[in-house]
This record gives structure tokens, sequence and C-alpha cells, in this order.
């Protein structure tokens, strides 16, 4: 191939992938609720094809699969809703437990911002003050929680997330329904996008990026209940507040490969600190987290998980940090997924097979 040609191939190329992230991010409002209810209707498809078996219609078929979608959420919000409304309650309580931990870090060192001990007139000094009591703070870093302002426009704009959260909510399941319901047709179509004699390698390649994406998604799913599970004895047994909230959100954040648990880690702990937890505690957190990744690692991955992603770690943390950066924390969550996927297509596509052996790890 002469070099003019191969380069005009590599600068259209550069040219796609520019194009394709610049509408991956600024399309993110529509993107991201067709992609998750996209891998949430190929989780929910092994549902629907059972009472579909069973002699089901199709309709009552999707309704089936999202009851069960429903259920769990609703258990979920039931698990978790008790100590979240406990936590939420005794809020004022905590913010004082936070100053308190603030004063001691800074009468520990001396040299944090707002200590009174490096802005202190000389002893001798006729203008010399009595230090502070304790438990109270002469400079900003102390009372930075007390003085958190909560009026109209706090609770105005909290609503109105609230109801941004839950209309995107509702969105998701009326996209998941649609998937369920014209999954036949797209199927069809990216068959009869192909070319003759490569539609029986087409239809391989969308049950094999079906297959990977439902697999992963619902061993995942598997693994944060066992997780949870896991998390919860050991953080109540260490009397850590809170412990069912803390160990489902740990255990959700598991999902993000790497940074997840170091994000979870450091989460569980900053709570124990400010519930007036002690050295016991935070090491009791640790260890019960530890033990428990071990087995995640060695034993539950393995068996459940296996290797149906099989994408080296290299492509795992720059997929998870560049789809947080294009489509917020949710982007981290189905960053493996959607390369999983790409990378399916990639094997089966001949021009594409190195990019494909670039994103694995076999």
């Amino acid at each position: 191939m002469h070099p003019s040609i191969k380069l005009q191939a590599f600068v259209l190329r550069l040219f796609a992938v520019i194009g394709i992230i610049t509408i991956l991010y600024f399309g993110r409002g529509v993107l991201l609720l067709l992609t998750v209810a996209g891998l949430i209707a190929m989780l929910l498809n092994p549902i629907d094809n059972k009472l579909r078996s069973w002699g089901a219609k199709p309709g009552f078929a999707i309704a089936g699969a999202t009851l069960v979608l429903m259920l769990f959420f609703a258990a979920l919000f039931f698990a978790v809703g008790k100590q979240a409304t406990r936590f939420a309650n005794n809020w004022p309580k905590i913010q004082e437990r936070l100053t308190e931990q603030v004063e001691r870090a800074r009468e520990q060192i001396p040299l944090l911002p707002g200590d009174s001990s490096s802005t202190s007139p000389p002893a001798d000094s006729t203008t010399a003050q009595a230090p502070p009591p304790r438990g109270t703070s002469t400079g900003s870093s102390g009372n930075v929680l007390r003085s958190i302002p909560i009026g109209g426009e706090q609770i105005t704009g909290a609503l109105s997330s609230t109801v941004g959260i839950l209309g995107d909510f509702l969105l998701m399941l009326v996209y998941v329904v649609l998937f369920l319901a014209q999954k036949e047709r797209l199927y069809e179509f990216l068959v009869r996008r192909a070319p003759d004699g490569e539609r029986p390698t087409m239809k391989e390649t969308v049950n094999q990026a079906s297959d990977v994406a439902q697999n992963y998604l619902k061993g995942r799913l598997i693994l944060i209940v066992i997780l949870s599970v896991l998390y919860g004895i050991g953080f109540s047994l260490v009397g850590l507040d809170y412990a069912i909230v803390v160990a489902v959100l740990v255990a959700v954040l598991s999902i993000i490969p790497y940074l997840g648990n170091i994000i979870g880690g450091v989460l569980a702990m900053a709570i124990a600190i400010a519930s007036g937890g002690g050295s016991s505690m935070i090491l009791g957190i640790l260890g019960t987290m530890a033990a428990a990744q071990t087995l995640e690692s060695y034993i539950l991955t393995p068996l459940i998980v296996g290797d149906e992603v099989d994408i080296n770690p290299l492509t795992t943390v720059v997929a998870v940090i560049a789809f947080t950066v294009m489509w917020g924390p949710v982007g981290a969550i189905v960053a493996i997924p959607i390369v999983a996927i790409i990378r399916v297509i990639c094997m089966h596509v001949d021009g594409l097979k190195d990019y494909g052996y670039l994103l694995g790890q076999d």
C-alpha cells in the first residue's frame, strides 16, 4: 500500500475516534440511559426467554422480567432504607463528632491552617488571651461543618435532584421494556446489515457479545450480594454505625475495578472515625475488607464470573477512567461490559483483530 494511502487511512481512523468520543461526551444525557437500559435488558433477557418458553405471551413475559427488576430495587431500598433514615436523623450528631475529630487533629498538628498556636502572640504579651475551650475553634476549619447553610435553596435543589433522578429511573425502565419488546427486530437488523456471506459470523458476534455482557453483569450482581452479606457481618461485629448501609455501598463500589475497593475502604473508615470509633474498629474494618477481597479474588470471582470479560488490567483502568470522565460515576460501572462487547466485535472483524488482541489478555 502506498504511504500516502496509509496516512490517509490513519487520519480517517483518528478523526473517527475523535468523533465517537465527542458524541459520547456531548450526548451522554441520552446515551448513558440507553446504555444502562440496554445492559439491564441483556441481564433480564434470560428471564424473558424463560417465561416465553413456558408459553407466556411476549407482553406478559416482559412484564414478568420487569417485575423482577422492580422487586430487586424494592428489596434493596427496603434493606438500606431504615438505616439511611437513621443516618439522616443523626446527621447533626455526626457533624459534632466530625468537628471534634478536626479539633483533635488541629491540637496534635499545630501547623494546620487556623490553629491558634501558629498565630497567637508571645506568652509574655499583655494582650495574650486564654486558649479556647476544648471542642471549640477560633479558626475556620473546626466550624466548617457547623456553618453549612441549609435553607430554602438547598431544600429546593435537593428536591429537584430527587425528581430528576426519579425521572431518569422511570425513563430507563421505559427503555428496558422497549429493548425487550424489540430485541428480535434489533437482532434481525444487525444480521441484515452484514453481507450475505458474513451473516453467520454476524450472528455469532451478536450472540457472543450479548453472552459476555450478560454473564459479567449477572456474576457481578451475585458478588455484590455476597460481599454485602460479608461486609455487613464484619462491620456489625466491629460495632460500625449504619453497618448495613455502608456494607451495601462498599459492595456496590466493588463493581469498579481496582478503584472501587479503595474508595469503599476509605468511605468505611471515614464513617468509623466520624462515629468516634477507635483504632480497634478501624483495624476490624480493614481486616473485614482484606478477608472479603481475598475470598472474592481467589475463590468467588473465578467461580462466579470466570474469564468471560478477558480484558487486561491496563485496558480496564484506562476504560474506567475514560468513561468516568465522559459519563460520571455510572460510566465507571458500565465501562467494563462496554469494552468487553467492543473486544468481541473486534475479534470477529478482519481489520480489527489486532485491536481485539490489544484489549484482551490471552
